[in-house]
This record gives C-alpha cells, sequence and structure tokens, in this order.
C-alpha cells in the first residue's frame, strides 16, 4: 500500500479497479479530485496491470492524501478488484466508477446531498451512454419518492432500472451483506441486485451525473466466454430473490429476467462465441430446454418485440434465430 489514510473517515469513498488502464488512470484521478465535495477518498485497485498502471498509481498516492492505490500481484477480474477495494474503504457511502469514463464534478456532492435528504441507502442518477459519435441517455425509471429496496429489486428485474453501479451511490455497510460474484461479464448486475436487496429504502433523482464511455475494446463488445458468467449472475439473483420473498422466483417479473439474461443472453453468447460445435450443440440445447413458452410469451406482454422476435425463432428454428442475430448485429454497427 501507499499513500497512508489521513485521520478521520471520509463520506465516500471512490472505487476504481485498474487493469492495463495507463492511458486513462491519470486523467481520471485528477478529475476526481475536482469533485466539489472535499471529504472522499479514492480507492484505485491495480488487478495485476503489466503496463505503466502501477507508477500512475504510485504517484498519484504519494501526490494526493485522499488517494490510495493497491495492487493486485495476479489479475482475477473487475469483482474482485472492487471487493479488495472495498475492503480498503472507510465512507460511509460507496461509489464505483471505471477510469475510462466520464462524471460530473458536482456527481458526489449531488449523490451524496440525496443521500442525506432522503435517508436512502441507495441513490441512483440520471447517466448517459457514449458511442463513437453519438450519445444516448440511460433510461431511468420515472420514481419521485424513494422506494423499498425490494421494490427496486423488481424494478431491475423488469429491466426499468439498469444494473450498472456507476450511476448508483450506495451505503458502504450494504457491501457487507453481498457475495462480490466473480463473473467476466455482468458482474455490476449481480453486485447491484444483492444491494438492492440488502437496501431498506432507495432514491432517485434526475440529475444525468456520469456518462459511461463505449470503447471498441470494451467487456461488452468482446468475444469472450459467457457461460459460466451468465450462470454465476443467475445464481446470485436468484439467491438474492430468494432472500427478499420466495415468491419472487415465481413472478413474471423474474421469468421475464431469465429470458432476457439467462436464455437469450446464452443463446447469442452460444451461437457468437469461441465455442466448438460440441460445446455449442451442448449449451443451445440447455438453454431451449428452459425456453418455455410461457417466458417468451412475457415479453409480447411487455410489448419487447426485439426480444420476442429472438426468442421465438430460438424456440422455433436455430438456423432463423441465428441469422436475426447477425442481423442485429449489422443494424447495431450501422
Amino acid at each position: 500500500m501507499t499513500g497512508a489514510h489521513v485521520a478521520g473517515s471520509p463520506v465516500v469513498s471512490v472505487i476504481m479497479p485498474a487493469y492495463n488502464a495507463a492511458a486513462f488512470l491519470e486523467s481520471a484521478i485528477e478529475r476526481l479530485l475536482a469533485q466539489t465535495i472535499d471529504n472522499f477518498e479514492i480507492i484505485v485497485v491495480d488487478d495485476g496491470s503489466t503496463d505503466k498502471t502501477a507508477s500512475i498509481g504510485l504517484r498519484a498516492a504519494a501526490a494526493h492524501a485522499a488517494v490510495h492505490y493497491f495492487r493486485q500481484e495476479q489479475n482475477g477480474g473487475v469483482a474482485r478488484a472492487r471487493a479488495r477495494a472495498v475492503a480498503e474503504s472507510r465512507g460511509e457511502f460507496v461509489w464505483f466508477v471505471d477510469c475510462d469514463d466520464e462524471w460530473a464534478d458536482s456527481a458526489l456532492e449531488k449523490l451524496v446531498a440525496a443521500a442525506r435528504s432522503t435517508g436512502a441507502d441507495v441513490i441512483v442518477c440520471g447517466a448517459t451512454y457514449v458511442y463513437p459519435g453519438q450519445r444516448r441517455p440511460l433510461v431511468a425509471p420515472l420514481v419521485n419518492d424513494p422506494i423499498t429496496g425490494a421494490e427496486a429489486f423488481v424494478l431491475l428485474l423488469d429491466g426499468k432500472l439498469t444494473g450498472h453501479l456507476w450511476n448508483k451511490l450506495f451505503r458502504r455497510t450494504l457491501t457487507k451483506e453481498i457475495e462480490f460474484t466473480p463473473t467476466r461479464v455482468h458482474s455490476d448486475l449481480a453486485m447491484v441486485a444483492q444491494l438492492l436487496a440488502a437496501a431498506d429504502r432507495v432514491a432517485f433523482i434526475s440529475d444525468s451525473l456520469y456518462s459511461y464511455v463505449v470503447r471498441s475494446g470494451s467487456i461488452i463488445r468482446s468475444g469472450l466466454r459467457r457461460a459460466e458468467s451468465l450462470l454465476l449472475v443467475e445464481q446470485a439473483i436468484t439467491s438474492a430473490a430468494i432472500t427478499l420473498d420466495t415468491r419472487i422466483i415465481g413472478s413474471n417479473s423474474y421469468g421475464y429476467f431469465r429470458l432476457r439474461y439467462v436464455l437469450l443472453s446464452g443463446l447469442k453468447d452460444a451461437l457468437t462465441g469461441p465455442y466448438d460445435a460440441e460445446e455449442r450443440d451442448e449449451i443451445v440445447s440447455e438453454l431451449r430446454s428452459r425456453l418455455t413458452w410461457r417466458l417468451i410469451l412475457l415479453a409480447a406482454r411487455r410489448r419487447d418485440w426485439k426480444r420476442l422476435a429472438l426468442a421465438g425463432t430460438a424456440k422455433l428454428s436455430i438456423p432463423l434465430h441465428h441469422q436475426l442475430l447477425r442481423l442485429a448485429a449489422k443494424q447495431g454497427a450501422a
């Protein structure tokens, strides 16, 4: 460790994992230090980087008392890096950011003010996706008054509340109630679900305070094998649901979640990921056996025509489903 903790407890611990992030880390730290509140700390965990991330982190920690740098000797994934950072943190609240993204200088001030005024354990703010040549607002639920963590969990299942960490401020004590599910994809979703399930109250503000920059090499665009990660995410969210109320497992909201994040995501992964023919056939067969017409009709009930088409073709004809996936990929690239 470098950069000793200053006396007293900060209001917020900003959690920033970094892996081969030399191109972004220094700027990210400087932009965080420009936040309009004073009493916060920045926890950087270097997840076994092989570039100059370490030297940048060490230099920042030596120069700024609010910056604390820790290094994992081996790359273990973003979930483990976040777990280490949270273990080292001391703030009343935690805010998870990615070093290659953007945020408002007033983000922490507004998030903390909302937490103080509402007494909520989780504050959700507006955000923006930034694509090359395009900016798209993050769809957020229209909720004026604070709701329970259980109600927010159902919004997450329904797709009305996103599973992103970065547009949410969490009371740090909530992190003691969760497992940092070690997935390569959708680790945010697993954490958010568990944190919402542990929360008493969740509040929302309309201010757009975070910009998620989608880059060509990001995990959501990479060709990783996702089958194991998707299974772990399903297990984490199922466990959180059971903790809240066992009846959630039989609900339409839970079924809609499984359709989107387990079955359709799993089929897309199997058909487009780096699997051999035997592995692909086994995964596709197992997922199709779980794809019931009841789940497919849930997409129709929500007027989710894109997923209805994907689910229907997956049930009836894998070649047709694969063709629809390719068409959707071309339209997304256009």
